[in-house]
């Protein structure tokens, strides 16, 4: 696919699947530092008894901690910050974006429940699945414009770990949210029916790209194993 067409998809979709854009021993360095960043920040939550700033979590319906994302992650490792950096990276997000690119958003999420059961910690109980939303009021609420998220896929995303699910052309028009308690906004599902959903199956070392207007969701993970992405939100130099 030409970047001319890529961009005409991106623009009418809303979305974007690159298999095998990470090189094998990138792909190992990446996991080997959201391997670490991990282990910082769970073993500072479990050893003092207090969340990690960095730490996004909740208390699973049978009572597993279960981490969902750490952030920011760029100054944990030296490998993330050159992948946020990465020129591909910046030309694929400015085109899409159409002027030059701020990174104003890097995480990683993993899917995975803790063993340890952390009966200290005064968490919200949730399913593991992600709603459908979209980002782009939260992002304009901050201040910011149009952004473009791009993952890399650290591990295998088959359906059953939890694979980004999408609703093409979602971004193009109004999407009503409706607030929860725990969840924030949620797309309801008249404004999303899930036979228009895709799922972005991926390998690992995928990249994945998306408008943040874009309806977007995932299922629970089953595998026993984490999925774990590294997220970069980009958005215009300047917003």
């Amino acid at each position: 696919m030409t970047g001319e067409a890529a961009r005409h998809r991106f623009r009418q979709d809303g979305y974007l699947a690159i298999e095998g854009f990470l090189r094998r021993e990138t792909l190992s360095q990446l996991r080997a530092a959201a391997d670490l960043a991990f282990e910082q920040v769970i073993g500072h939550t479990l050893s003092l008894r207090s969340a990690h700033p960095r730490l996004t979590w909740w208390r699973l319906p049978d009572g597993r901690p279960y981490i969902f994302k750490i952030k920011p992650v760029v100054d944990l490792a030296p490998v993330f910050a050159r992948m946020a950096a990465s020129g591909e990276i910046e030309l694929l997000a400015s085109s899409m974006l159409a002027a030059k690119t701020t990174l104003m958003e890097d995480k990683v999420t993993y899917k995975a429940a803790l063993a340890d059961p952390a009966g200290w910690a005064d968490l919200p109980v949730l399913g593991e699945d992600v709603r459908k939303h979209s980002d782009a009021s939260y992002f304009a609420a901050r201040g910011f414009g149009r952004v473009i998220t791009v993952a890399l896929c650290l591990d295998d995303c088959p359906a059953a770990a939890g694979a980004l699910q999408v609703w093409p052309g979602s971004h193009r028009r109004p999407v009503r949210h409706e607030p929860t308690p725990n969840q924030g906004p949620v797309v309801p599902d008249d404004d999303a029916p899930d036979h228009q959903a895709v799922t972005l199956e991926a390998p690992a070392g995928s990249l994945l790209a998306w408008d943040a207007a874009l309806v977007h969701a995932s299922e629970p993970n089953s595998t026993g194993r984490p999925r774990r992405l590294l997220v970069f939100g980009y958005s215009a130099s300047g917003s």
